[in-house]
């Protein structure tokens, strides 16, 4: 029976809306996490819903162009991407409490290697991925080999063609323009700077399509070499450097945070006696940051450029997207005044790019875990201690005064709710609190019973030196007590960051600022783009228009910049604000209009990976349990120093950074020999000297 074009057109439509559909329910109870969190949506946001249905419409209705075959084709390739975007969101905000950005897709390198410590996926929930992707390409297979393409009629293709133009006018309305019909009918709303919630009522297809449009930073309006020169021009260039130059030690320590502030949380004792003691005669108060649970690089490049992420777009990673060139951060200013300047990490050089970003900061060596002697894991991460003693070997060597900036990680989550460590004495107690919420805390405790200890070695340190010198200890952001805020929420200490309250308990971590010359104590309230100006301003050195003008903005009591959805709660006003954007796009992704002689502003020509290459000073052959070896005599030798023979690798066994036992390999007579450094990326990061062998 032949079919009317009327009625084919229906079956057309019907169809595409039925696949429309299908799609839209397994993304969205994929990312919400079932059934009923699904139609809380629709019932909450019917409008977002329809709107987001729509697109779907368009979309699938446009791939009836390629007939049968490529629909199903394309439908199947097309829903499995949509699927995994929403598990993704749905794994990254249950992580982090952030879904998925198209920014994140530059960190897969980092994620993988901190996925490797999170067990959030059970046994069953592998395999049943895995029989999902056997189903899907079996499917895949199935349809590829037995559907028929059906020959289309010229209303078919017109239909088709049709929706193709609608969609991109469609996506195109959506992502680039302000006011449109649609956009009014569905009263459509993108919460730029509440993504979480730009997810929860948008749907994650539609809130990560429309966030590929801000992947860079816009240029701010009248940006120009005029407008530049008369900003800087009103800010000055800066103050005279003072004759003293006091080591500047700043340690940012992973996740630190204060857990007694939870008043329905009781400890056996405090967690953090030396931090108390010294945050109470010394300066000290809170930091605004950046980020929560993860992401340390973006407080990291606040604190060091005194530039905001509150200008890029959400999800930024600027380490990764915007630092191309090199700018006038704080380890530059301060080397360009006599420093020596050292960034110290007990993680892989690799990590955010750090390797390239510290050299263009202006650092003068990145001491990476590669280059500890033997650097100890607590449990999943390498412990405070040896970070601690590598700052006092760096302030002992230097003849110059000391910048260092040294990140930890030994506080890194997760914060197991099965395990303890070792040392574990921390027991803690609270109304609301459950048995899995109640170990995750004292695991975190238990954590910074020993970060509090180191922090107060580093001081009794410095204490009997005879150099001044100023610490600053503070957390990169909070820690990730469970997922979904699991902790915080048990414990009635925030929800989300829906409201100011809870933003400002989410993202805010302690400060503590000592010195052994006899500064004036402060209170601090500031957010972490304020750091590296402020302490400039407190050891009396020289910065530039930058740095002068957020110590201006911190003097007049403007020191607070939270996200921009919650900037009426800031002191600071429009001016203020567009001033600031303006500084740092002219510095960041501009022409450096504001810098007199940019050009100057450049690497350290002595930057390295390491405080020194390894040495072979001597070596001694001999027999062990009958095999041919030598024993090598030197310095600076790492467990992750490699052995090499005649251009071979030989078998090794690390004994101190002094000394290395190595075998011969077999069939070979022993004529070279070299120590190799590699990452766990098999980059090569410093050779030794090559030693012939008599």
């Amino acid at each position: 029976m032949k079919v009317s074009k009327g009625r084919f057109l229906f079956f057309q439509f019907l169809f595409s809306g039925c696949v429309a559909g299908a799609a839209l329910v397994l993304m969205e109870m994929i990312y919400r996490g079932g059934v009923a969190p699904f139609f809380y949506w629709v019932r909450q946001y019917p409008a977002s819903a329809v709107y987001l249905l729509f697109l779907l419409f368009l979309f699938f209705l446009s791939l009836l162009l390629f007939n049968y075959k490529g629909f199903f084709l394309g439908a199947i390739l097309s829903i499995s991407f949509f699927s995994f975007l929403s598990f993704a969101s749905f794994t990254k905000e249950k992580l982090r409490g952030d879904p998925l950005l198209p920014t994140d897709l530059k960190m897969v390198g980092e994620a993988k290697n901190m996925l490797q410590h999170f067990s959030t996926l059970s046994i069953m929930t592998w395999l049943g991925i895995f029989a999902a992707v056997l189903l899907f390409g079996g499917l895949v297979i199935f349809l590829f080999v037995k559907i028929k393409n059906h020959q289309g009629t010229r209303l078919f293709y017109l239909t088709s063609s049709a929706a193709v133009i609608l969609l991109t006018g469609f996506v195109y309305q959506d992502l680039f323009l302000q006011n449109t019909v649609l956009k009014n009918v569905f009263a459509v709303q993108n919460h730029r700077y509440n993504q979480k919630l730009n997810y929860s009522e948008n749907g994650v297809l539609l809130s990560f399509l429309r966030n590929t449009s801000t992947v860079s930073a816009e240029e701010p309006e009248h940006y120009s070499p005029e407008k530049m020169s008369a900003l800087t021009g009103k800010l000055g260039n800066g103050k005279a450097a003072g004759s003293l130059k006091p080591n500047i030690i700043i340690v940012m320590s992973e996740a630190f945070w204060d857990p007694t502030v939870m008043k329905n949380v009781d400890f056996n004792k405090d967690p953090l006696p030396i931090f108390h003691k010294l945050a109470a005669g010394f300066t000290s108060g809170t930091v605004l940051t950046p980020v929560y649970g993860g992401s340390t690089s973006n407080t990291e490049f606040e604190v060091l450029t005194g530039m905001t992420n509150q200008f890029l777009p959400a999800g930024s990673v600027p380490y990764k997207s915007y630092l191309k060139k090199p700018v006038p951060a704080l380890p530059n200013l301060l080397r360009s005044l006599g420093y020596e300047t050292s960034a110290i990490h007990l993680y892989h050089n690799w990590f955010y790019d750090r390797n390239v970003i510290y050299r263009l900061l202006g650092f003068d060596r990145f001491i990476s875990l590669e280059f500890f002697p033997r650097p100890v894991k607590d449990m999943m991460y390498y412990r405070d201690q040896e970070l601690t003693d590598e700052v006092l070997k760096q302030l002992k060597i230097s003849s110059a005064p000391d910048f260092i900036f040294a990140v930890t990680m030994q506080n890194h989550g997760p914060y197991p709710a099965d395990r303890k460590k070792f040392y574990a004495t921390m027991k803690a107690d609270g109304k609301g609190l459950s048995s899995d919420g109640k170990n995750i805390v004292e695991f975190y405790a238990d954590n910074l019973v020993q970060i509090d200890k180191e922090l107060g070695r580093l001081i009794a340190a410095l204490e009997k030196s005879n150099e001044k010198s100023i610490v600053v200890f503070f957390g990169d952001h909070l820690p990730l007590l469970g997922e979904n805020y699991q902790v915080y929420r048990e414990a009635g200490y925030f929800h989300d960051d829906q409201t100011f309250a809870d933003y400002q308990k989410m993202y805010q971590t302690p400060i503590l600022v000592w010195n052994n010359f006899g500064l004036k104590k402060e209170k601090l309230a500031l957010s972490s783009s304020y750091i590296g100006p402020y302490v400039l301003d407190r050891a009396g050195q020289q910065g530039y228009y930058l740095t002068d003008f957020l110590n201006k903005l911190r003097k007049e009591g403007k020191s607070f910049f939270p996200r921009q959805d919650y900037l009426q709660y800031s002191s600071l006003s429009s001016n203020d604000v567009n001033t600031y954007r303006q500084l740092q796009y002219d510095l960041l992704q501009g022409k450096g209009y504001g810098l007199k002689n940019g050009a100057n502003i450049k690497p350290s020509p002595h930057y390295r990976l390491g405080a020194a290459d390894p040495h072979i000073d001597s070596y001694e052959k001999s027999n062990h349990q009958g095999k041919r070896s030598i024993f090598l005599k030197g310095s600076h030798f790492t467990t992750s120093s490699k052995v090499y023979i005649n251009g071979k690798q030989a078998s090794s066994i690390f004994m101190n950074e002094n000394t290395i036992f190595a075998y011969v390999p077999k069939g070979i007579e022993a004529s070279t020999i070299v120590l190799k450094i590699y990452d766990n990326k098999g980059n090569l990061l410093a050779n030794s000297n090559k030693v012939a062998i008599k």
